[in-house]
């Protein structure tokens, strides 16, 4: 086994994210190399090693990062930091099949792994499939709207088999690069069930707006009673086109644990370029229910989807990109295409792990093809009894 402290694929120079930040030659060489390894179909086999020590530190406060060494074939990445992930339905401890967060510089040297700092093995515990928040990115991508990339992984601890994960990409300064063009803004946690109103975790910033006021003048406009100056000051605040274009994709699939219906799972970028703010949807697990009876305006708990859709400039908007959204990118072959190619990668893996899953997982992948074939109907219908 070897360390590629400076190769390609595990770069380690100490001043790597400063580099990156003033060198473009090498921050598109990264980006490539990220690309290229979502776009591959290989699923990687990765293991990962945990001294007793720190897995005993994870037993005691499991979001806390401890040391470990990575690898992947022959390739070793030592002093990483690792802790548990995972929300009140996917978190699982480390000596079950835990969700983990792995931050590739939060130790020693500096190093990214296929161009990212820091990314996440989702244990799928929702989700047998291993594919909702995969396609999901890729729909939320289709329409504009900033989503992590996901790839597949088979992962090892400590040499004991976890099995099948998918792996997904952190929202690091590389990732804010990729969508926004720089990576200086205010990065926000939404947390559990908390909103706009609330003092979000500032996770992410750099010389930006201080004490919230981005959010603070968001959440003000949202109030605001007259609903032509609301819709006003939303937009001058707000990346309108991709806050409508996530808000109706989270209504088409039935996204019911977001932010427009559940003020969860999602980050909040304000982007200092623009001024303006961006709602990134995040945990997009347990999507693809109700395709047939799902409505078009459920019941909604977000304040600023509630703010936009009470406006009457805010629901033509939405009911014009739900019929957009519904003709160009709900497009059932497309989806069913990629549902066969995903499969192809994803079962011989699974059934090799676990046999009975991996019989099983036709149905699992079947439920996501029929949600194609009938949603779209779906949405035809209502939005036709909306004319």
């Amino acid at each position: 086994m070897k360390s590629l402290f400076g190769k390609s694929r595990c770069l380690a120079l100490p001043c790597v994210l400063a580099l990156l930040a003033v060198n473009p030659v090498l921050a598109q060489k990264e980006a490539k190399e990220s690309a290229a390894f979502f776009k591959s179909d290989k699923i990687v086999h990765l293991s990962i090693e945990i001294g007793s020590k720190p897995i005993s530190l994870l037993r005691l406060d499991p979001r806390k990062y401890v040391t470990a060494t990575l690898t992947e074939d022959d390739v070793v990445y030592p002093d990483i930091g690792v802790h548990v992930r995972g929300g009140l339905g996917s978190f699982r401890p480390i000596d079950g099949k835990p969700g983990l967060t792995l931050n590739m510089n939060k130790f020693g040297e500096d190093k990214l792994f296929h161009g990212m700092d820091k990314w996440h093995l989702c244990n799928s515990a929702q989700d047998p499939s291993y594919l909702s928040e995969f396609i999901c990115g890729e729909l939320m991508r289709a329409a504009g709207v900033p989503a992590s990339r996901i790839h597949h992984a088979v992962v090892k601890l400590n040499g004991r088999q976890l099995g099948m994960y998918y792996l997904k990409e952190g929202y690091d300064k590389h990732f804010l690069k990729e969508h926004f063009k720089n990576s200086d803004g205010n990065v926000y946690d939404g947390g559990f069930l908390r909103d706009i109103d609330q003092p979000l975790q500032l996770v992410r910033t750099k010389d930006d707006v201080k004490d919230w006021a981005d959010l603070k003048a968001l959440t003000a406009a949202a109030r605001e009673p007259d609903l032509k100056k609301r819709f006003a000051s939303l937009e001058k605040l707000l990346d309108m086109d991709v806050f409508i274009s996530g808000f109706v994709l989270q209504a088409i699939l039935g996204d019911w644990d977001g932010y427009v219906f559940n003020r969860n799972n999602y980050r909040i970028y304000h982007d200092p370029k623009r001024d303006k703010i961006i709602f990134i949807p995040s945990g997009m697990d347990q999507e693809f229910g109700n395709a047939v009876q799902g409505p078009l305006f459920p019941p909604m708990n977000g304040l600023v989807a509630k703010a936009v859709l009470q406006t009457p400039e805010g629901r033509a908007r939405y009911l014009k990109r739900m019929a957009e959204i519904n003709t160009t990118i709900m497009v059932p072959e497309r989806w069913h295409k990629r549902l066969d190619e995903l499969q192809a990668r994803v079962q011989p893996e699974l059934t090799k792990l676990d046999a009975v899953a991996g019989r099983d997982y036709v149905n699992q992948v079947k439920r996501i093809r029929n949600f194609f074939r009938d949603r779209p109907k779906s949405i035809e219908r209502q939005l036709k009894a909306t004319k």
